[in-house]
């Protein structure tokens, strides 16, 4: 047999070595640092250890980093992270756009997670800096899902993002299914604001859209081509929603006499709900679910 040259055999040796060592990581999570993943803005982002001064850049990142067991290691969040309780308790950075660069550097993190509010420009700014900055951008369910995995994956938390990550999916699988029971589509107006003559509604691209969609109704402003946006009185008339739900007092509804005659009204469909709850990428979008589904079955019987 011929013997292979002493270049190749350590070239050999050295590749063995190196899927050895990449089994290992895969099967137990150990060493897997440096690592580099693609986080929710497209950017490849070097991770060089496991993170244990984290910076948070919203209240759904905040509220993500806790329930995944890593409370102890967030230093610092934002004027609007308010959940959990303990929360309350860490370092203010400021508010959510645009990031404060100095007083996110002043807590020395060794991992910011970033979102979409806190502006490409801050994220780009302290990547530049040499603070490994992960940015989630979900805007669907699914999304959310993937960015619990990654939170996972970068925090070294794999096993209670996998849970976490299969509740959601189980969750979002029951809520659909109940949804298919409820027949005709109920015609849904998202009234969100704390002004009659002021309100705004929720259309594509929101997780109250979809949560809508999921229990089995048809939000009014699906269609319109807008994530954010307000409804004209003659649209709503024409559209006469048989369920509002809104974050005001629904007795502010019955007492105006154009919101009582429409069939939301005449039947008192008319239902309060935590927006803050819908309007933050976390896990407690599961309990907001399950609570709409729960209106979407009152209101079918």
């Amino acid at each position: 047999m011929k013997k292979l040259p002493g270049t190749q055999r350590n070239s050999l040796f050295v590749l063995f070595f190196l899927l050895i060592m990449v089994i290992s990581n895969s099967s137990t999570g150990a060493g897997k640092y440096p690592l580099v993943i693609r986080d929710q803005f497209g950017r490849p982002v070097m991770i060089n250890s496991l993170p244990q001064r984290i910076v948070s850049g919203s209240p759904g990142n905040t509220e993500l980093l806790f329930a995944l067991g890593l409370g102890e290691r967030v230093v610092g969040v934002t004027d609007w992270c308010d959940f959990p309780p303990a929360a309350k308790s860490k370092a203010r950075i400021g508010s959510i756009a645009p990031l404060n660069i100095e007083k996110v550097l002043s807590l020395r993190p060794d991992l910011v997670l970033a979102c979409n509010l806190n502006g490409k420009e801050p994220v780009e700014k302290l990547t530049e800096l040499g603070v490994p900055t992960f940015a989630l951008n979900p805007v669907s369910f699914a999304e959310i899902i993937e960015a619990v995995s990654l939170v996972g994956q970068i925090t070294g938390q794999e096993e209670q993002a996998a849970e976490l990550a299969a509740t959601f999916t189980r969750t979002l699988d029951q809520v659909k299914q109940k949804g298919q029971t409820m027949g005709r589509p109920m015609k849904v107006f998202i009234a969100i604001g704390d002004d009659l003559q002021d309100l705004w509604t929720a259309g594509r691209g929101t997780f109250l859209d979809e949560a809508v969609a999921l229990c089995g109704g048809e939000n009014i402003a699906a269609g319109l081509g807008f994530s954010w946006g307000r409804l004209g009185m003659e649209y709503i008339l024409k559209m006469d929603p048989d369920l509002i739900l809104t974050e005001l007092d629904p007795q502010v509804f019955l007492a105006d006499p154009f919101f009582r005659a429409l069939t939301a009204g005449r039947k008192r469909q008319i239902y309060q709900i935590d927006v803050d709850l819908f309007s933050r990428p976390g896990p407690r979008l599961l309990e907001a679910l399950n609570e709409l589904v729960q209106i979407f079955e009152q209101v079918a019987r």
